[in-house]
């Protein structure tokens, strides 16, 4: 990658797959690595009630982009659970980068879904509908078109499967 050229990797996963763990820790062995980043996590701007929907936030997504840029930073660590092809294609698109590598985390259904269980609180009203939700992407999202590299979370700890991403990044020259 080139000092100029946009670049993003994008962590796509069911809920409870693990992008956001994965994605710290990602952003570690960058920072670690004095590798310049910008860090996203879509369900921020979507967060509220109710919650945005995709076409609601994406355009937020592209103004921040744009402002990171201004700021300096060609490099994008951005978290999304995108649930059809198309919802990935335009999310892909709003990051406006030369080079994207779309990586999605996996892990079984009753896994996704126990680590739901597990994070969220019993007083949230969405806990059991994000559980099932969570059941049912855990097998839809990793058959989406445009997905560059699967990687299991299961029995993996996150700094392992960040050690996966980078060796990616690496490989294809993305810092």
């Amino acid at each position: 990658m080139n000092e100029r050229e946009a670049a993003a990797v994008l962590l796509i996963g069911a809920p409870g797959s693990g992008k956001s763990s994965v994605a710290g820790t990602l952003g570690t062995l960058l920072e670690t690595e004095d590798v310049a980043y910008g860090g996203i996590e879509t369900d921020l701007l979507s967060w509220g009630w109710p919650w945005l929907t995709l076409e609601q936030w994406l355009p937020q997504l592209r103004s921040l982009i744009a402002l990171e840029r201004q700021a300096g930073r060609r490099l994008h660590l951005v978290v999304a659970t995108p649930e059809t092809d198309a919802e990935l294609e335009a999310i892909v698109d709003a990051l406006d980068a030369e080079r994207v590598v779309v990586v999605c985390l996996t892990a079984p259904a009753d896994l996704v879904a126990n680590r739901v269980a597990h994070r969220e609180p019993d007083s949230w009203p969405g806990k059991a509908m994000l559980e099932q939700h969570a059941r049912a992407l855990a097998d839809a999202i990793p058959r989406l078109a445009g997905i560059d590299v699967v990687l299991s979370t299961r029995d993996r700890r996150p700094a392992d499967v960040a050690l996966d991403v980078r060796r990616q990044m690496v490989r294809i020259g993305l810092a």
